[in-house]
């Protein structure tokens, strides 16, 4: 099996970027309010040692009753990724959250997701740092692991 990379984009204000490597079960997560040299440094060094297959974002929207500042988090953090990849030379896709939740299999609904979106991703990698030394889910970490796992699903070779 080739080494390919699937970078997961939770692009929220306290969202994260995940680093998979299924064929040796490496992870790693950068939180996206990191700094934009830093977010392409990583990027950048993930893409030389093993080839970044594609970089897929949840695809997000204005949300009604959300704070303009949060909605615009949201765009820029999504504007800078697609800017970033583009520098590095890798494609992006974007994903629905309803989609990459279903190839989960998340079967919860309302307030329930991101406890069973945690579960589901515990279950496929135990490793994975997604809970905080308090025992509480650290931000924007199950998500983006599960939609590099959405990526890998879809672009596999």
């Amino acid at each position: 099996m080739k080494d390919l990379a699937y970078i997961g984009i939770d692009p929220g204000k306290s969202g994260a970027l995940c680093l998979l490597v299924p064929s040796t079960k490496r992870i790693e997560f950068l939180n996206t309010t990191e700094k934009p040299m830093d977010i392409w440094a990583w990027l950048n060094d993930i893409d030389f040692m093993t080839p970044i297959q594609v970089i897929m974002l949840e695809k997000v929207h204005a949300i009604q009753g959300t704070s303009a500042g949060s909605n615009f988090t949201f765009g820029f953090n999504t504007g800078l990724v697609h800017g970033l990849a583009g520098t590095v030379g890798c494609s992006t896709d974007a994903v629905t959250p309803k989609m990459w939740q279903k190839t989960l299999g998340v079967t919860t609904k309302g307030k329930a997701i991101k406890k069973n979106v945690a579960e589901l991703i515990q279950q496929r990698y135990p490793e994975a740092e997604i809970y905080g030394p308090r025992g509480g889910l650290l931000d924007g970490r199950s998500d983006s692991l599960a939609i590099a796992y959405y990526a890998w699903q879809k672009w596999k070779i």
